[in-house]
């Protein structure tokens, strides 16, 4: 479809598509293990029944809340066979929590953080402190717990953590007015990725927006499906199984959408690794006046 939003590829995906199809030859993840924070609703069930579908040996299960990764759980294995599955109730937000859960867990190929918070919409400085803070305690300090205690178990030869960027950081400020804690806190996210990167080049991060999908946190920012065209949920899942294949290592530390085409992504792929696009940071700069 035609793109709804400034776009980098000219093609843009509501959904998922042949290149990303969790069974295709070109995004295998056979014999892995992948660990998935937010695991029990939303995009992180589905991107954890996306990896088992591409073939990972385990799939380790982190949230708040053990019924619902148990029920992820229990998908998973009702469509694929022969998949060990961990769950794991952690509060990524808790340093001793989330120190005890890396002793749970062996050597990793993916992590995908999707847990994430936002607050309801409300001018800055008008809300309560404590839920404006705990965007940035579960938005940015658990992705550096996260890296902290897991990093070290990270396989040497082929590892990637993703975390979850949002949409808004780059919309015009006053489209967004009230939801400075969530898009603050995620632009701080992907900054933070792309430190991660800049820091452990032995391992690939990338900032994934993971499109308008109709989730809580999609109903908790005030947008409804009827505002905005909205995005599968196998979407982004498809599109985290191919930007931790090899082929995609040229968008390390970067900041990507999901609707944009793989294919075409790709043939951008020396603009994109010798400037500074897709990184965070002053618009205009270098300036030329």
């Amino acid at each position: 479809m035609q793109p709804p939003f400034p776009s980098l590829t000219p093609t843009w995906h509501n959904d998922i598509y042949p290149e990303i199809e969790y069974t295709s030859a070109g995004v295998t993840h056979k014999g892995e293990t992948i660990i998935i924070t937010g695991a029990g609703s939303g995009i992180g069930r589905e991107t954890a029944l996306a990896f088992a579908a591409a073939g990972a040996k385990q799939v380790v299960l982190i949230g708040r809340t053990s019924a619902t990764l148990n029920e992820t759980a229990s998908l998973i294995n009702k469509a694929k066979d022969g998949v060990q599955v961990t769950v794991l109730e952690v509060d990524v937000t808790d340093d001793a929590a989330v120190a005890d859960a890396a002793t749970k867990t062996g050597t990793w190929n993916v992590l995908v953080h999707c847990a994430g918070y936002i607050t309801t919409p409300v001018p800055a400085g008008q809300g309560s402190i404590d839920e404006y803070w705990k965007c940035y305690e579960t938005n940015v300090k658990s992705t550096i717990l996260l890296a902290k205690h897991l990093l070290p178990k990270a396989s040497q030869s082929n590892a990637s953590f993703l975390t979850m960027a949002a949409g808004g950081i780059q919309f015009p400020t006053e489209m967004l007015v009230g939801n400075s804690a969530y898009l603050v806190s995620k632009l701080a996210l992907s900054k933070t990725t792309e430190f991660l990167a800049a820091e452990n080049t032995n391992i690939f991060f990338a900032s994934v927006h993971p499109g308008m999908v109709d989730t809580k946190i999609f109903r908790a920012s005030g947008a409804t499906p009827e505002m905005v065209p909205t995005d599968t949920p196998q979407l982004p899942a498809g599109f985290m199984l191919w930007i931790t294949k090899p082929e995609a290592k040229f968008l390390n530390g970067k900041t990507v959408w999901v609707n944009w085409d793989v294919t075409e992504l790709k043939a951008m792929k020396e603009s994109i690794t010798t400037t500074n696009k897709l990184n965070i940071g002053l618009a205009g700069w270098p300036f030329t006046a």
